[in-house]
């Protein structure tokens, strides 16, 4: 179902990040700067999960002059104009969550990609969580929707909230090494799980 709403937008919309459901440009950069600002890309082999066209690239090679990167993304349309935009980096089509990858990362980032409603939502959560930490080497950031108290999800919405409080718990089970950045006004937060 998540797959068909994605293309269903990609018909619409083209390559815009619209069609990864940020409500415009500027949020989806706000997201990439954000998360560009937490640690350093510098020499890193990155994991992008839920990478859409790659918008985050131009951002990470803004501060780091060396890296490798490779995305993920459920949309094989989305891997195909990302190759097109940066040739040079590797793009997978893949479930990730479901099948991670058999490689480790330095850093894994999954920015939006854990924001759909879907069945049994914080237990999909919470094995992403897992199954990223589990393969990353150094950090992983993600950002998620959510705040405490957590807010009723309206009936077919798109996107699920989460109880910021409950996630941040379960996190620091994952990993003794935790940020959490909550961003008051967007209803979202921001976690970085470090090694």
């Amino acid at each position: 179902m998540t797959q068909e709403s994605y293309l269903r937008r990609f018909r619409k919309y083209g390559v815009d990040p619209r069609t990864l459901k940020w409500q415009s440009r500027k949020a989806a950069e706000q997201r990439y700067k954000e998360i560009v600002s937490l640690v350093s890309f510098e020499g890193k082999d990155i994991l992008d999960v839920g990478c859409g066209f790659g918008g985050i690239i131009p951002f990470i090679a803004s501060s780091a002059d060396n890296f490798s990167y490779t995305g993920i993304d459920l949309v094989g349309e989305f891997i195909e104009e990302a190759r097109k935009f940066y040739p040079k980096q590797t793009f997978i089509k893949g479930d990730y969550f479901a099948k991670p990858l058999d490689k480790k990362f330095d850093i894994i980032i999954a920015n939006g990609s854990l924001n759909s409603n879907l069945k049994d939502n914080l237990g999909y959560r919470k094995r992403a969580i897992k199954a990223m930490n589990n393969h990353a080497r150094e950090a992983v950031i993600f950002n998620m929707a959510g705040v405490f108290p957590q807010p009723k999800t309206a009936k077919g919405s798109n996107v699920w909230f989460a109880d910021a409080k409950e996630i941040e718990k379960f996190c620091k089970g994952v990993s003794p090494n935790i940020i959490f950045i909550d961003h008051p006004g967007r209803r979202e937060f921001t976690v970085v799980l470090a090694r």
